[in-house]
């Protein structure tokens, strides 16, 4: 069974010191390989994802404020800016806890389907109650609804 041969392996064998240059040369040619790989591996990720760099002054205290601003809402300091980024272009608000509104979801869900074992319940012995039992789960709902509505889609800043 013959085993598949990487491209430094053919990158040597097509440069020939593998049968005639010595370690010195050998290394130097796999130095040369690494090089161009990685130079052709970075042209491509620039073209698929562009990088940017920006610098943030401490004099005017521009890096204290957003390192604070990326703690506070719980992201690393380039996804902070990313997503704030993008958040501003499309006049969006930026979520500051996105785990905490996922559990806020779950409780107000939670409480729904409680509601709604209740409505079940209760549909077989008292009748006179079933309808004020059946808008609270309508407003429940309804609060679910807005909740996500607001966390999720927040009003445009303008």
């Amino acid at each position: 069974m013959k085993r598949k041969r990487s491209k430094m392996w053919e990158y040597l064998e097509a440069s020939g010191v593998l049968e005639k240059g010595n370690e010195h040369e050998i290394k130097a040619i796999k130095r040369e390989y690494r090089k161009k790989y990685y130079l052709e591996y970075k042209r491509k990720s620039r073209t698929e994802m562009p990088e940017y760099t920006i610098r943030l002054s401490k004099k005017n205290g521009e890096y204290s404020r957003i390192m604070n601003a990326s703690k506070k809402h719980k992201r690393t300091v380039t996804r902070f800016i990313r997503e704030s980024a993008l958040a501003y272009i499309d006049q969006r608000f930026l979520v500051p806890d996105p785990i905490l509104i996922a559990d806020l979801e779950l409780i107000l869900s939670n409480c729904l389907n409680e509601i709604k074992k209740i409505v079940d319940k209760k549909t077989n012995f008292i009748w006179g109650t079933e309808n004020k039992i059946e808008s609270i789960e309508r407003r429940i709902t309804k609060l679910e609804q807005e909740i996500n509505e607001v966390f999720r889609n927040p009003k445009q800043v303008k």
